[in-house]
């Protein structure tokens, strides 16, 4: 059967996405995907200096209950 015979398909005029197509699309998926993959970037980095705050401090505590206890 014919796909406009069973009304699956249909033209339709003029419309504010007519100049969109693929390649279009692909770019901004793209450009999404870098914009995510820096923020991800961003957070590991901001991540790793937060782990080495806490184990920084967990080390200064220990030295501390050390010298507590060694009194």
């Amino acid at each position: 059967m014919d796909a406009k015979k069973l009304g699956l398909y249909r033209e339709i005029g003029a419309h504010s996405y007519a100049h969109i197509n693929a390649t279009e699309i692909v770019g901004r998926i793209l450009k999404s995907r870098d914009m995510y993959e820096e923020r991800q970037r961003v957070k590991g980095v901001k991540g790793i200096g937060e782990e080495a705050v806490r184990r920084r401090e967990e080390m200064e505590r220990e030295q501390a209950d050390r010298v507590r206890n060694a009194q």
